[in-house]
């Protein structure tokens, strides 16, 4: 399939059905644009939390922005906060045909490798019936205790698929990137079984999708 026929596909997806909000009138797509891509890094990121609570119903205009995002990068010279991980990481966690199929057009697309984890996870989810599973974004490091200083258990690629035990675990020995205290989740790694500690990022934003 073309890059106009899959883009199309997209478009259409996300024309099918207008966003119901869950509270008041739905959000206009300028009004979802200020959120997922318009604002800063930070801002941008946390919105995912936001744009996966909002379940099926923002499906349509999710794959809209995806389908929009090369317009976004030539409005903003390329300066599109955490867009489009953000939309990814939200159609990953919504448990819909739709939300899958939204990913795997844009995956064929663009050959995205965070598409293809979001996917990934989407599936991991479906199949253990649980949101408490995740796969890791970037290569990391399993340790032993919540520190920096801690034992590292295993090295970890990107892919590598967790059950969260513990999410957001506070060090307030240690100061994080952001000047808090450092965070990590406590995790099983599948399907070995071992289990320890991953950290966040500096963001402070979940490490998996």
């Amino acid at each position: 399939m073309g890059k106009r026929a899959i883009g199309a596909v997209l478009l259409a997806v996300a024309l099918a059905c207008p966003l119901a909000g869950r509270a008041g009138p739905p959000l206009t797509l300028p009004e979802w644009e200020k959120r997922m891509v318009q604002g800063g890094y930070v801002d941008t990121l946390f919105a995912a939390y936001w744009a996966a609570a909002q379940g099926e119903a923002a499906v349509p205009i999710l794959a809209q922005l995806l389908h929009n995002r090369q317009k976004y990068g030539e409005e903003r010279h390329g300066a599109v906060g955490a867009f489009p991980f953000n939309v990814l990481w939200a159609l990953g966690h919504i448990p819909s045909s739709e939300s899958l199929k939204a990913l795997e057009t844009y995956q064929a697309a663009t050959q995205d490798a965070t598409a293809a984890l979001a996917i990934k996870g989407w599936w991991l989810r479906r199949f253990q019936e649980s949101s408490r599973y995740g796969v890791l974004v970037n290569d990391g490091s399993l340790l032993e205790s919540a520190g920096e200083k801690s034992r590292e258990v295993k090295k970890l690629k990107s892919g590598q698929q967790v059950k969260i035990l513990q999410e957001k675990i506070a060090n307030y020995r240690e100061v994080g990137p952001r000047g808090g205290p450092a965070y990590y989740d406590r995790v099983e790694l599948l399907p070995s079984g071992e289990q320890g500690y991953i950290p966040r990022a500096g963001d402070d934003f979940t490490p998996f999708i």
